[in-house]
């Protein structure tokens, strides 16, 4: 092979090796920047979550030992004919304990309005809360979000009715400072005949975690079989000592 053929095919494999190493940096880049997991601290409890995963909640701000999200577009409606909308959205976020505490209980609030215009139109809200344990991940709670007041039929499509949705979670019997809290929220609307409407929004989800501080951490106590074995035990050593001395 001659000089000039020889530099040809190394201009050639140079120029896709530049063009495979400047893909490859651009896929990391664009690829780490779409996803980033935020940390915010709150009284005795931090929280952290994907900001790329969550969806249909929005971000959320922190108060105390609660996040606060405001949903924009979290809506199902179904107007005349249409039959039923559905719109679903779910959501995983830890929980920590802040010095050295441990996690007691979780609380999920959700509030939004609605429409249910028509002797067949409905609306629904469902889901589930679930939280585990991150230091022995199969042990978990549930508990499913339901209204606290039953949805009722409007005579006219203005103006919206209020709805309030709630679960929880006592998990103190974990006694584990690391939680993951999963949030699946269901909207349903339901319309079959001209002149209904189902719709349905929501507007706002607290979710709350209390935490026990480490001195408040109520200590097991040992059995008695356990001091009755040390005194039997202290007996022996010092039996043992005095035949030594002996």
């Amino acid at each position: 092979m001659d000089i000039s053929c020889f530099n040809l095919v190394v201009g050639v494999f140079m120029n896709k090796l530049t063009k495979a190493i400047f893909l490859f940096m651009l896929f990391a880049f664009f690829g780490n920047s779409q996803a980033s997991i935020v940390t915010v601290n709150g009284t005795n409890v931090a929280f952290s979550y994907d900001d790329a995963l969550l969806d249909l909640f929005g971000a959320p701000t922190v108060a105390g030992d609660q996040l606060f999200f405001t949903p924009t577009g979290f809506t199902a409606k179904a107007f005349g004919t249409a039959g039923f909308d559905i719109k679903n959205s779910t959501i995983n976020i830890k929980a920590t304990a802040l010095n050295g505490g441990t996690i007691d209980t979780v609380s999920l609030t959700e509030r939004g309005d609605y429409i249910s215009k028509g002797d067949s139109s409905s609306v629904e809200v469902g889901g589930q809360l679930r939280v585990a344990d991150l230091n022995a991940p199969l042990d978990e709670v549930t508990d499913a979000i339901t209204l606290t007041t039953s949805v009722s039929k409007q005579g006219t499509f203005l103006p919206t009715q209020n709805w309030q949705a709630f679960a929880d979670a006592n998990v103190a019997g974990f006694g584990t400072s690391s939680v993951n809290i999963t949030i699946e929220n269901i909207l349903v609307a339901l319309s079959n005949a001209f002149g209904e409407l189902g719709f349905i929004e929501k507007k706002a989800v607290v979710l709350g975690v209390s935490a026990l501080p480490f001195d408040n951490i109520t200590p097991v106590p040992l059995p008695a079989s356990i001091w009755l074995f040390g005194t039997a035990l202290f007996g022996l050593l010092s039996y043992s000592k005095r035949i030594n001395f002996i």
